[in-house]
């Protein structure tokens, strides 16, 4: 496979891109999943707590260095490959809505849209030479997998679990490339 080494402002662009998309979308995740926490304290204390940890996130972004040794190797066509990965996850979480929905499954959805999104991660490891969204990636597909399991619970605790599961995950994920870049 051919390669490019990115230079060295990319591939901190790169890194703190990352941070910012695992920031957000980790929030996204917490507030999809908090419904089953009531409309109370727990609620508000629980989206207070989410939206500071992704915030901090967000303000780390400027800090973000890098101890790589080696530099990144992007394969030459690594934008259309992350547009294909991006389109290809997209087009099953419309089909798994329509099929899930259409079969009146809806419990399963949470933790089948946590597996596909967890799943898009694989692939981007290599499209972006960051080995870390590997692991993103197996932790969101477990955390699909148990939302899964728990949709027979109902909707509600199936995204708990699908939601807060994946939400650690990018915020875990987030929080290494700022420690570590």
């Amino acid at each position: 496979m051919e390669t490019l080494t990115a230079p060295a402002k990319m591939s901190r662009d790169m890194r703190r891109n990352g941070v910012t998309i695992c920031a957000f979308f980790g929030f996204g995740w917490f507030v999809g999943g908090a419904g089953v926490l009531g409309d109370g304290a727990a609620y508000w204390i629980g989206l207070a707590l989410a939206a500071a940890l992704s915030i901090g996130l967000v303000f780390a972004v400027p800090r973000v260095a890098s101890t790589r040794e080696r530099p990144r190797e992007l394969p030459v066509n690594w934008q259309r490959s992350y547009l294909f990965w991006i389109l290809f996850e997209v087009v099953l979480i419309v089909a798994a809505i329509l099929v899930l929905r259409g079969l009146d499954f809806i419990g399963f959805l949470p933790g089948t849209i946590a597996a596909i999104v967890g799943a898009h991660f694989i692939p981007l490891a290599r499209a972006f030479d960051e080995p870390k969204y590997r692991w993103t990636g197996y932790a969101m597909i477990v955390a699909g997998i148990a939302g899964i399991a728990a949709g027979t619970g109902g909707v509600g605790l199936a995204g708990a679990v699908a939601g807060f599961g994946s939400a650690a995950a990018l915020w875990a994920t987030g929080a290494a490339v700022v420690k570590r870049g």
